[in-house]
């Protein structure tokens, strides 16, 4: 089967669409810290305060990696006590470069949370919105997008058998040139290569020639699988090619969980 789909609406909404929202009453904001405590001191009225390894991961594990996925049921667990699960939208924000709120949106999402968005461009393009009125912005998606999980044995056992991306920066992605510093036989594709200078998703047209340019739009037998570090860049990589129609599984655990193993690392070093 392709990795190529129908393209879906884009999980992203702008600053100004949120504002229409939250106006109309049809929106609950969540802020997504790196850490918990961690908070700038001016929020998105009425947000819920959240952080990644609070949240969105299970303690972390060296087999399992820094930030591994929680269960489903704790995070509608949570999600209920903050009635974010009566919500008609929940767009999540962080106030860096937006991979803390991708791993949000793509918990909540996968936990069954519907009509998940992220604020393009965070923090930051909330605060510098522009006083005009606001287009209402893609409707909510009337079906949960096709997310999945995928774990360490299951690429280790066959790491050819997947497309392999890795949401890393380039520097990350190349190492020290001495021991394996990336999964076998995966690209550079780093998260923020999705953005414009400004923290913001890229148009379409633009990323589509990235895809391109990735092999990422060629019809191809074997599944796309995004990672990172420990499994946020690499959340924004599948929230970016959604409206591309294409369909990437998450390795959470990432590099954090890879590496862990030296003999894995051995075995499949060049």
């Amino acid at each position: 089967m392709s990795t190529v789909h129908a393209a879906a609406v884009s999980p992203f909404i702008s600053a100004e669409a949120l504002a229409a929202r939250l106006e109309a009453g049809e929106a609950a904001v969540v802020y997504v810290a790196r850490e918990p405590g961690a908070a700038p001191s001016t929020l998105i009225p009425g947000s819920v305060r959240t952080a990644v390894p609070t949240h969105y991961a299970d303690p972390g594990d060296p087999a399992r990696g820094q930030l591994p996925l929680p269960t489903q049921d704790a995070v509608r667990r949570w999600a209920a006590e903050a009635s974010l699960d009566r919500a008609r939208e929940i767009v999540v924000y962080d106030d860096t470069t937006g991979t803390a709120a991708a791993r949000a949106w793509w918990v909540l999402t996968w936990a069954g949370l519907e009509g998940v968005r992220i604020l393009d461009g965070g923090l930051r393009a909330w605060t510098e919105k522009v006083d005009a009125e606001a287009e209402s912005g893609p409707a909510v998606p009337a079906a949960l997008p096709a997310l999945s999980a995928i774990d360490t044995e299951a690429i280790a056992a066959q790491p050819a058998g997947y497309r392999l991306f890795d949401a890393r920066s380039r520097s990350a992605y190349d190492g020290d040139g001495v021991a394996p510093s990336h999964l076998p036989g995966a690209l550079s594709s780093p998260a923020a290569v999705w953005q414009d200078a400004d923290g913001r998703l890229l148009p379409i047209d633009r990323r589509r020639a990235v895809a391109r340019a990735l092999g990422l739009l060629d019809e191809n037998e074997r599944p796309v699988v995004a990672y990172c570090g420990s499994g946020g860049a690499a959340a924004y990589w599948i929230a970016a090619v959604q409206d591309l129609g294409v369909q990437a599984s998450l390795y959470a655990g990432s590099w954090s969980a890879w590496s862990s193993d030296s003999a894995r690392l051995a075995a499949h070093a060049g």
